[in-house]
């Protein structure tokens, strides 16, 4: 239906046209002494009309002569970014795969085409860091091209993680705060960040960016407790030499991690090596009353209290919940014997021997006969704990 119509459209107007002609008897006279030329209206009409196509035919034909050279040199800059995009997209999938020899083949081809982008030498430097090739990494993060301000993040967190992987975490921190400055609070820097801080031993700062990583769901609830309470255990086990500072630590604990057991027994730890008996004894009553654990109720024993009668009663409270914890009895037998309580001690702690035949036990005993004058016995039992104790260490992973 379309082409009916162009063609009646066409035939239209070429029959107006020929009507037109047919009607114009004007001429054109064109004067140019001595010379005349006269010429009908209709043929100057048809020569001004083929000339101006002439003439734009022309010109077309003269621009596009004169464009050639820009367009070939267009033509050979995207043959080049393709083929560096195609070695960069190579590079890329190598290092997914963990063969960064390939990886770093790819990225440097890339790199040596003309016109490629900086993101290969990013590429190149990240398989010579899993490679261990430090100073071929340094070289190609110095690269001009790769210090361009689109890829300050990436290049940044490459320079914090070269660092980390060649053992300087301070240089990481260095590098991961100009990285903060410029793309703020970025996920990644922040997992990184908590590598750093524990690389460098500054474990009280780990608490808040884990906080953070909660809330970016990078961790669950659980991993989050795990990770902070790791964070003030190492924390407090830093301030055994500081009594100030480990109260003042201690003091700005939020209540949910002093009753982590974790946190708990650094801290009474740190507070029984520097002395601070009363205060250790404090915070492994108060956690034992949310959370049971073993191992405090060892560190509890090894208090010495002001009130030692009080501890033990304490202690004994425990029992009527925890009468099968071999660990408990054994303090239990400690206690008693700190209080000259020789019958009640020797009953605990073969109490705790018949549900666990541990060498602290039969040491505990040894001891305790050997006060009494009961070497026989004293002897059995150093000679159990002894045996015990060395099947211990052979154990593997100790």
């Amino acid at each position: 239906m379309r082409l009916l119509f162009a063609f009646l459209l066409l035939a239209g107007l070429a029959v107006l046209v020929a009507l037109l002609f047919k009607l114009n008897t004007g001429y054109a006279l064109f004067v140019a002494p001595p010379y005349r030329v006269e010429v009908s209206l209709n043929a100057f009409i048809l020569l001004v009309i083929g000339g101006f196509v002439a003439l734009y035919l022309l010109l077309r034909v003269a621009g596009r002569i004169a464009g050639l050279p820009a367009e070939v040199r267009a033509s050979r800059r995207r043959r080049n970014v393709e083929r560096a995009r195609s070695k960069q997209d190579a590079a890329v999938v190598a290092l997914l795969e963990g063969r960064y020899g390939k990886a770093r083949q790819f990225a440097e081809e890339a790199l040596a085409i003309p016109h490629s982008s900086g993101l290969p030498a990013l590429l190149a430097a990240r398989a010579a860091v899993d490679m261990r090739e430090f100073d071929q990494a340094e070289a190609l993060l110095a690269r001009p091209d790769a210090g361009v301000p689109s890829l300050t993040v990436p290049r940044l967190m490459l320079e914090a993680d070269m660092a980390l992987e060649q053992g300087q975490p301070g240089a990481a921190l260095v590098k991961l705060a100009e990285l903060k400055r410029d793309a703020g609070l970025h996920t990644a820097a922040l997992r990184l960040e908590v590598r750093a801080l524990t690389a460098a031993g500054r474990h009280a700062e780990i608490p808040p960016l884990v906080d953070q990583l909660v809330k970016r769901k990078v961790y669950d609830a659980a991993q989050g407790d795990l990770l902070r309470a790791s964070a003030h255990a190492e924390a407090l086990a830093d301030y055994r030499h500081d009594a100030a500072g480990l109260r003042t630590y201690w003091n700005r604990l939020p209540d949910a991690d002093r009753v982590n057991p974790k946190v708990a027994r650094a801290g009474a730890a740190s507070f029984l090596a520097l002395g601070g008996d009363r205060e250790a004894a404090e915070i492994i009553v108060r956690c034992l009353e949310r959370h049971w654990d073993s191992e405090l109720v060892v560190l509890y024993a090894q208090c010495k209290t002001a009130d030692s009668t009080r501890q033990l009663e304490t202690a004994e409270r425990w029992l009527t919940v925890h009468n099968q914890d071999a660990v408990l009895l054994y303090a239990l037998g400690r206690l008693c014997e700190r209080e000259s309580l020789w019958g009640k001690a020797q009953t605990y702690l073969e109490a705790s021997l018949a549900l666990d035949d541990n060498w602290r036990t039969h040491l505990a005993l040894g001891e305790l006969h050997g006060r009494l004058d009961r070497s026989d016995l004293a002897n059995t039992h150093l000679a159990a704990a002894l045996k015990l104790s060395l099947v211990e260490l052979e154990r593997p992973g100790r």
